[in-house]
């Protein structure tokens, strides 16, 4: 999958209001640095949440979150080594 539908598609699964598309490195910077925030806001939501039904679907917001942060890495990785 080629940069730009990486964040389209995360972007989208997520909900996130779109950004404009700069160039590679920089927009996986910016979207990584916005997962990065979403991921500890979820996390406060999560250390106060006390109700087990509601803190499920924050869980797995939370591991989708963490999936695609890893993966971004991965991705501006091989951009910054090509």
């Amino acid at each position: 999958m080629g940069v730009k539908k990486f964040i389209q598609s995360v972007l989208e699964s997520l909900h996130m209001e779109s950004f404009e598309l700069q160039s590679k490195k920089k927009s996986l910077k910016t979207l990584l640095a916005k997962l990065k925030k979403r991921r500890v806001k979820i996390l406060s939501e999560l250390e106060f949440e006390t109700n087990q039904e509601k803190r499920k679907p924050i869980k797995e917001e939370l591991e989708l979150i963490t999936f695609h942060i890893e993966k971004g890495k991965k991705k501006l990785n091989k951009l910054k080594h090509t």
